[in-house]
């Protein structure tokens, strides 16, 4: 977690405090099914949502930037060894932000059972 933290950058902060409002909501969904709750949940989701897909291309944004400096500094390094590993790290936000979007869908998703069973 640490190291997808460090290789997601600032983005991954918004997409912690986003996705842990919307789990919160989603759990107030689940425990006591609401019009509210759900509403309030679809809004925090498509914050963490689109903080996810705002993170994502600002971290490809960075490798674009920052690439051409590292090859220049590194010289035993190769365009394809550099893209390949800033690919990688710009998945972070994504790889957190669909995470937490699923686990809140889950949660959700037990929120429409019970409102089923009352």
């Amino acid at each position: 977690m640490k190291t997808l933290f460090m290789e997601g950058g600032v983005p991954m902060w918004f997409l912690l405090a986003f996705g842990i409002g919307m789990l919160i909501l989603a759990v107030r969904f689940a425990i006591a099914p609401t019009g509210w709750a759900l509403r309030a949940t679809l809004g925090m989701g498509g914050a963490t949502l689109f903080t996810t897909i705002t993170g994502t291309a600002a971290d490809f944004a960075q490798v674009g930037h920052h690439g051409p400096a590292f090859l220049r500094t590194h010289p035993g390094t190769e365009l394809v060894e550099m893209l390949l590993q800033g690919m990688a790290e710009s998945m972070s936000p994504a790889i957190f932000g669909g995470t937490m979007l699923s686990l809140a869908a889950m949660i959700v998703t037990l929120g429409f059972y019970r409102e089923g069973k009352a």
